[in-house]
């Protein structure tokens, strides 16, 4: 997994990792021509990511991280984006377009952990709930 998804919390980045590992699947099979495995692939891509967000709010609830009405809101955004974006997928016959699809999905996603994680890092480890990386 990359560095730049990484924020030096044990459970986090675990979570970041089934992420990556559950986009990876989805592109496996997009890239195999196996398009009936899509939908599949793509609810547990969005249970994870779902889970992870849950899990994060939760986390960072406890914390008393000042910022998590607009953190929640930011999930909810992307999880919004990302489902109306599987409904495009799974409507298309194209495969171009499945592909297509899916990159946006993923770099909607990614998107959590580059653009909204990173945002609460220096909080993580101003409570001392960080290891570096």
């Amino acid at each position: 997994m990359l560095d730049t998804f990484l924020t030096g919390h044990p459970v986090i980045d675990g979570e970041h990792k089934k992420i990556v590992n559950a986009i990876n699947s989805v592109a496996d099979a997009v890239a195999a021509g196996e398009y009936d495995r899509c939908a599949t692939l793509l609810d547990d891509f969005l249970k994870i990511c779902i889970d992870h967000f849950k899990s994060e709010e939760d986390l960072l609830g406890k914390l008393g991280y000042p910022r998590l009405k607009d953190h929640a809101l930011f999930h909810g955004e992307l999880v919004l984006k990302a489902k109306a974006v599987k409904v495009l997928c799974m409507d298309q016959r194209n495969p171009d377009r499945i592909d297509r699809c899916f990159q946006e999905m993923a770099t909607l996603l990614i998107e959590d952990v580059v653009k909204g994680d990173l945002q609460f890092v220096s909080f993580l480890k101003d409570k001392g709930v960080v290891s570096p990386y």
